[in-house]
């Protein structure tokens, strides 16, 4: 039986509709993995992180006894299981199709690789007993799957073969929001080590770091807290700039103008945080704020460099 080029597509496990499908499977992926991330830090937040003593299994079994702790930790453990699993099988469905294009191809690359070493991180986390450098790379590489995984949710949503002409984007929002992004990766860090490290309160105090005093060390634990704050006030002045800058940019002005205010919220949270003890409900709100604040700021970086690519490409055609 002859078939049409829609039914040869549709069988190829391509076209608008298998888009449209991976483009949301890689949305409810997304949100997965921000669950994830939060969890992690409630696991961290509740003293979990070692309730399950072995890896890949917990005290010898895959399904242990339950106490507080081994549920958030195993819990953990369970939903990173099927982020891998959906993970695995929306790439497969993305791979069969012959008319991925090099972008979703590269991504799917990056994505794969970052959660082979997520996985692995994970693992040294249990193996090192909560090593500082592994629960710091373990949040900065589950933040960024998730971001790969929002670029490929954004690739096939867009409109394959046809490139709409966009305003365009001066070099200086590019390359601010570019610094944005890169201040907000080493924040990322900064934050990661404070938790490892136990220094969320070694600065009691706010805005004064411990006795009045505002910047009594530059060493150890209050040196770390000091330089998480300084990077917090910096970013949230770069992210108001950029917001500023971006007032009258109709693809930019909601984007940054949400960043912005996660911004703000973020800080304000952190303040809350230390003032109150550091609660367990705070943390979790703060890292559900850094989770939603980096993938804000990937938007608007896609945006900026999307532009910039279309311009190439139909620069290329005429």
């Amino acid at each position: 039986m002859h078939q049409t080029p829609q039914s040869k597509s549709e069988h190829a496990g391509t076209g608008p509709q298998s888009d449209a499908r991976l483009a949301l499977g890689f949305q409810s992926l997304v949100a997965l993995t921000f669950c994830l991330i939060v969890l992690g830090a409630l696991v961290r937040a509740n003293g979990a992180g070692l309730a399950c003593p072995d890896w890949p299994l917990c005290f010898g079994n895959l399904i242990p006894k339950f106490d507080v702790q081994v549920g958030f930790e195993w819990s953990h453990r369970l939903l990173a299981g099927c982020v891998t699993l959906i993970f695995a099988l929306l790439s497969w469905y993305a791979w069969r199709s012959s008319a991925r294009s090099r972008t979703v191809t590269a991504l799917l690359t990056v994505a794969a690789a970052l959660i082979a070493v997520q996985i692995t991180l994970g693992a040294l986390t249990v193996w090192l007993k909560l090593a500082p450098w592994t629960v710091t790379a373990h949040l900065i590489t589950g933040n960024a799957f998730a971001s790969t995984a929002f670029l490929l949710a954004l690739a096939f949503r867009a409109e394959k073969g046809i490139y709409e002409l966009h305003h365009t984007v001066s070099i200086r929002k590019r390359l601010g929001i570019t610094a944005v992004g890169g201040l907000l990766l080493i924040q990322l860090g900064l934050g990661g080590l404070v938790s490892s490290q136990y220094a969320g309160m070694a600065c009691p105090e706010w805005p004064t770091c411990n006795g009045g005093v505002w910047f009594p060390s530059w060493g150890g634990a209050v040196g770390l807290h000091l330089f998480h704050r300084i990077a917090a006030y910096a970013l949230i002045v770069c992210l108001g700039v950029a917001a500023y800058s971006c007032r009258r940019d109709r693809r930019l002005r909601r984007t940054t103008a949400l960043a912005f205010a996660l911004g703000i919220l973020q800080g304000s949270v952190g303040v809350a945080s230390v003032r109150n003890g550091i609660p367990v409900e705070l943390t979790g709100l703060h890292t559900a704020l850094a989770a939603a604040l980096v993938l804000t700021v990937v938007y608007a970086l896609h945006e900026v460099w999307s532009t910039f690519g279309e311009r190439k490409s139909l620069s290329a055609t005429h």
